[in-house]
C-alpha cells in the first residue's frame, strides 16, 4: 500500500530510535512502502529536525525501561507535542510494562507498539492515527 502523497512528495515519518538495527529496518520498510523516513538516534537531533522536517507521524523508541529513562521519555513526548501538537507520536518498546505505558499515554502518545510487531501492521497504525479516530489501545503483537 502506497502512502498518500501531497504535492508530489512522499509522506514524512520520523523515527527516533537508539537501536540502530531496528531503526534502519523500520526506515527501510517505510521507504519501500512509499513513505519518506527520517531516522535520528537522539532526542536532541529529533527536536532539532522537527520544525524543518514536518513529519506526519513520529515513532519514538523507548529504549530501556529504567526509571531514569522514563523521565527522558516524558520530556521527549512533551517536546514533540509542543513543537508538533497535531502529529501523532507512536511509541515503540521491546519490553513494555504498565508503569511505562501509563507515562507514555499521560504524555500524549496515542499508540504503544511492541518491537515484535509485524511491519505490515505499521500502515494500519499510521492510517488509524491519521483518520483522527481516537484510539488508545494496548500493544500490537506480531
Amino acid at each position: 500500500m502506497m502512502a498518500n502523497r501531497q504535492n508530489g512528495e512522499r509522506t514524512r515519518v520520523m523515527i527516533v530510535e537508539q537501536e540502530l538495527d531496528f531503526g534502519l529496518k523500520l526506515a527501510d520498510w517505510l521507504a519501500t512502502h512509499g513513505y519518506q523516513p527520517v531516522c535520528v538516534r537522539t532526542v536532541d537531533a529529533a527536536i532539532h529536525e522537527l520544525s524543518g522536517v514536518h513529519p506526519r507521524a513520529i515513532f519514538v523508541g523507548l529504549g530501556c525501561a529504567a526509571p531514569a529513562a522514563r523521565i527522558d521519555i516524558a520530556e521527549v513526548l512533551l517536546m514533540i507535542q509542543t513543537v508538533c501538537p497535531r502529529v501523532p507520536a507512536i511509541t515503540i518498546s521491546g519490553q513494555p510494562n504498565e508503569d511505562l505505558t501509563q507515562v507514555v499515554f499521560r504524555q500524549g502518545a496515542r499508540r504503544f507498539v511492541v518491537k515484535s510487531v509485524e511491519f505490515s501492521q505499521i500502515t494500519e497504525v499510521l492510517l488509524s492515527e491519521w483518520s483522527a479516530v481516537p484510539v488508545v489501545t494496548g500493544a500490537l503483537s506480531g
